[in-house]
């Protein structure tokens, strides 16, 4: 199994540092510190990485706001629609009273004070999530996550049948000039 993290450049020492516990327990980690070189195409090669991960560890905070980076990831994430597959293992860590983004909440999150993270301890919360992947799984906002894009997908193919009769329409009226 590998777990991809997803990180903000303020919280990259603990994602190395979980990176590394993680490792020693026997679980293999992708984390873009690590594995990229100079020179790559950072979004393709995360890209990448996320459509090949088993598993995410999603570390929230502690700003309220994602830097550039983790927006990409995250708009992997939603694009895939892994947040609402039960099966994939995602594991939110919320460092301090950071704002848990919308489709995370179908996630039970770990939340930690960032001034006082015990790695070691938080690992294995990780580690053992990862085992468990329904565990983590809130079913009542997961259900609300598949109804409202299955509303969205539905206004979107109402809106597309729209604007083909709508073509139909001019086309007809143009046939008549």
């Amino acid at each position: 199994m590998t777990v991809f993290i997803s990180h903000s450049r303020q919280n990259g020492g603990a994602a190395l540092k979980l990176s590394e516990r993680l490792t020693r327990k026997g679980v293999k980690v992708w984390l873009d510190i690590c594995e990229l070189e100079a020179g790559q195409d950072w979004n393709e090669r995360v890209a990448e990485a996320i459509r090949s991960a088993d598993a995410f560890l999603v570390l929230v905070g502690p700003s309220q706001a994602p830097d550039r980076s983790q927006n990409f990831e995250w708009q992997q994430i939603t694009e895939l629609e892994y947040y609402l597959d039960a099966t994939k293992p995602i594991v939110p860590v919320v460092m301090g009273s950071a704002e848990v983004p919308g489709f995370l909440r179908t996630r039970q999150c770990l939340t930690v004070d960032p001034s006082a993270i015990d790695f070691d301890d938080l690992a294995a919360r990780i580690a053992g999530a990862l085992q468990t992947p329904d565990a983590t799984v809130d079913h009542a906002q997961l259900e609300r996550g598949r109804a409202s894009r299955d509303r969205a997908l539905e206004s979107l193919k109402e809106h597309t049948r729209e604007l083909e009769m709508d073509d139909v329409k001019r086309a007809g009226l143009r046939g008549l000039k």
